[in-house]
This record gives structure tokens, sequence and C-alpha cells, in this order.
């Protein structure tokens, strides 16, 4: 983490490609995917590696593992030196694409004022801070077993309002008349950190003119979702369980809503009911 610290500063210009979403690249992406991929094919655990910025699964080898990553989440943050960092998902003998249900493993890097890793697996959620005792280059537990608060302070959601899908815009609504603080930062690692210490909600909508929503489903929503459900939360798409979509494709993305499972159930109790409006259905 120390090699990418020092890469910052001289990586911050736009490189002559795009991934295969379209998006620019910057140098940063490009050259932190590859520092990625080359780290998880000379471990020789891993077998399979894909990555937002490549547009194929990957094969590496005989390893154990499948990786799954967001090498740069928040580069368009980079430029103004607000909060960006890795994503990453980790699957036991499973070959890609795989759903959300069987991770093995999930995580993320904050390259923030300090450099933090939190790691989830079923049994918790715990983080870790780089440096210190004069040893900079490790990482040391500073919280065992990170659970989300009982009751939400925060909420953000990514997109245009005018775009939101109807639902999202009435839940939003009912928030801030109960004066959950406004958090958005534009990086997905940011905005889900400050949730996972504080509590509440936040989400990347569907959108009026794009229903699938923006999030890429292998490389940041289930890896989110994961973590979230460790930490005692929830994530969904608004009509299921972000780890339960099936995986049909590498470049999936999927409207995306992580938090506390209180809130998380409430907007999912919402698409539910306009959908049994729009059937004519009614309960008894």
């Amino acid at each position: 983490m120390s090699r990418i610290r020092r890469e910052l500063p001289i990586r911050r210009d736009p490189a002559a490609t795009r991934n295969v979403y379209g998006e620019q690249q910057l140098e940063l992406d490009v050259w932190m995917n590859d520092l990625f991929v080359d780290a998880c094919r000379e471990s020789k655990l891993v077998a399979q590696v894909a990555s937002e910025e490549m547009g194929e699964v990957k094969d590496l080898g005989r390893g154990r593992f499948s990786v799954v990553l967001d090498p740069l989440d928040g580069s368009s943050n980079v430029r103004s030196n607000n909060i960006f960092g890795t994503i990453l998902g980790i699957f036991d003998r499973k070959k890609l694409p795989a759903p959300g249900r069987d991770l093995f493993a999930a995580g993320y890097l904050i390259y923030g004022p300090a450099t933090t890793l939190v790691y989830a697996t079923r049994d918790g959620v715990h983080e870790f801070v780089q440096g210190g005792a004069g040893r900079p280059d490790e990482f040391f537990l500073i919280e065992e077993g990170l659970r989300l608060p009982a009751k939400g302070k925060l909420f953000g959601v990514g997109g245009h309002r005018d775009k939101w899908v109807p639902e999202v815009k009435a839940f939003v609504n009912e928030l801030e008349q109960e004066l959950l603080n406004l958090r958005y930062g534009g990086s997905f690692v940011g905005d889900f950190n400050q949730i996972l210490h504080y509590g509440g909600f936040f989400g990347y909508p569907a959108q009026v003119d794009k229903r699938e929503g923006k999030y890429r489903l292998h490389f940041e929503s289930n890896p989110i979702a994961f973590i979230a459900e460790a930490a005692g939360g929830a994530g969904t798409t608004g009509t299921e369980r972000i780890l339960d979509v099936p995986a049909t494709g590498i470049d999936q993305t999927v409207p995306t809503y992580v938090g506390n499972r209180d809130l998380i159930e409430r907007l999912r109790s919402r698409f539910e009911n306009i959908r049994r409006k729009a059937s004519g259905r009614t309960d008894h």
C-alpha cells in the first residue's frame, strides 16, 4: 500500500483508454489494476481475477481462489484529493462470474488521511490501519467485530434526484424528515465506510432512465453488501437481496441500497407495495 501512496501524486492524468463501460480511465486506474492483477498472479493462490477495468475474466493458474476487484473506486475524486479506495471480493473454489452469496470474504481499502483496511468474512468485520510502532508497511487491528450502530445517523444517495425512481424519492424524504444527516462524497467505499461506523443508509438507485442502476454487481455491490450483512446490516436492489442476484455476466449493474437492516427493510417494503398496487393485488 505504501507503493500506491507513492504513485498517487504522479498518476493523476487521464489515460489514453476507456474501460469496458466506456468510462475514461486515469493512469492510476490502469496502473492499480495491473498492480493488483500481478499480485494475484504472483501469489500462486488465485485461479481467476476479474476487474472493473478489464472486459474479461483472467485465468491466472491453478490457485484456490477467485478475486473480483474495483482497483480504484472513486477515481473522480483523485484530482480533488478526496476519498477513494479499492474494493475486493474473494471466492473459494468458485469460477467467475459467481453470485454474491458464494463469497468467501470481502473487503476494501481507503487511501484517506490514514490507509485503512476493512475485511469481512461471514464471522464478522474487522478494521485495520497501516503503520505505527515503527513498522510503516504493516497493518494493525484497530477494531474487531464491527457492527452497524443500532440507530442510523447518516444517509447518502448517488445520482440525480430528478431521475430517482419514485420509491427512492419518497424514502429519502422520510429520512430527511427524521433528521438523518446527509453525507455524500462520490466514492462507494468512503460513503459506505461512514455508514458502517455511524449507521444509516446509502444507495445508488435505479433511475427512470437507467433501471438497472450504475454500480457493478461483482466489483462493487456484492462485496459491500457482503460486508454490510456481516456487520448486521443488509443490502437490496429494491426487489431482492443483492447477494442473491444471479450472476449472468461480469459486466452486470444493479440498483444498490445498503445499510441498517431496518432502513433497508423499509425501502424494500415500499418497492413491494408499489408492485402490489401495479398488479392489482391487496393483502387481506
